[in-house]
């Protein structure tokens, strides 16, 4: 005995041509954190991407840790920032 085929009415049809995507939503580590982009040599990152591998943590975590230990050293007055006279053309900070 062959399948019966569906009808196709015009109420089926209309879920036909609705669109396929959802609506995307960010996964929950984009709604805790914002992005944001900083410049940083290659060295720094070639150095940064190598601890995070043998660290076996992902370099964005890796980044977030060196920042947040840095706000709450610097905090803390256990930095002090190298700051050089300012200068259009060279960073306010030493390399």
């Amino acid at each position: 005995m062959a399948k019966k085929r569906p009808r196709l009415t015009g109420e089926a049809l209309d879920d036909f041509f609705a669109p396929t995507e959802r609506e995307r939503t960010p996964p929950p580590y984009d709604r805790k954190y914002t992005r944001r982009t900083y410049r940083v040599t290659e060295n720094i990152h070639q150095e940064l991407k190598s601890i995070a591998e043998q660290e076996g943590v992902g370099l964005n975590d890796l980044v977030r840790y060196v920042l947040r230990s840095f706000v709450r050293q610097y905090r803390a007055g256990e930095i002090e920032l190298p700051v050089e006279e300012y200068a259009v053309t060279h960073s306010r900070l030493a390399d």
